[in-house]
């Protein structure tokens, strides 16, 4: 005669191995180390960098105070709360002898960008105030930005980190 726990007990350690597996696996997954602070930053500017040497002969990028680091307390990869993300803004700065012109700004970075082979994020090029981001294989965004001021347009390159721990693993609870 069978009794029955004989019966339920394979049936629980089957439930219960399973739980903990994904939860192990879920809380593994989302707790895994990041950059820090200070390496992310230190990316973002490389990426700077990088689109700076692209642009016409004679622009330059200058940074732009309002950049910051955020809370990431909504990401959008189903991640923990508590981590944070870097954003940089830089104004793109035309050279003074006005022998550039502003449209060849978007093109000479989606050009850079796709030589660089970066993921397209958004395509709005066409749009009165045009924009083209792209994403880093290592889950940066890069993206150029025109602003419609009537006359001419105004470009700014924005920049940022995915979503990192400050220190590169989660502070203890």
């Amino acid at each position: 005669m069978r009794t029955p726990c004989r019966t339920t007990r394979p049936i629980l350690a089957a439930t219960t191995a399973a739980m903990l597996a994904l939860a192990g696996c879920t809380t593994e997954d989302a707790l895994q180390p990041t950059p820090t602070q200070a390496q992310a930053k230190a990316r973002v500017e490389q990426l700077a960098r990088q689109a700076g040497s692209a642009l016409p002969g004679g622009a330059s990028l200058e940074y732009h105070d309002g950049s910051n680091e955020s809370a990431c307390d909504d990401p959008t990869d189903d991640g923990p709360a508590g981590r944070i993300f870097i954003d940089h803004r830089y104004t793109v700065v035309p050279p003074a002898d006005d022998g550039w012109r502003p449209d060849q700004v978007i093109p000479t970075l989606v050009r850079f960008w796709q030589e660089q082979k970066y993921q397209l994020h958004d395509d709005r090029r066409t749009d009165p105030d045009p924009n083209y981001v792209v994403e880093t294989p290592d889950g940066y965004y890069v993206g150029i930005w025109g602003y419609d001021r009537g006359d001419h347009l105004d470009f700014t390159v924005n920049l940022s980190s995915p979503c990192i721990w400050q220190n590169g693993t989660p502070d203890p609870q």
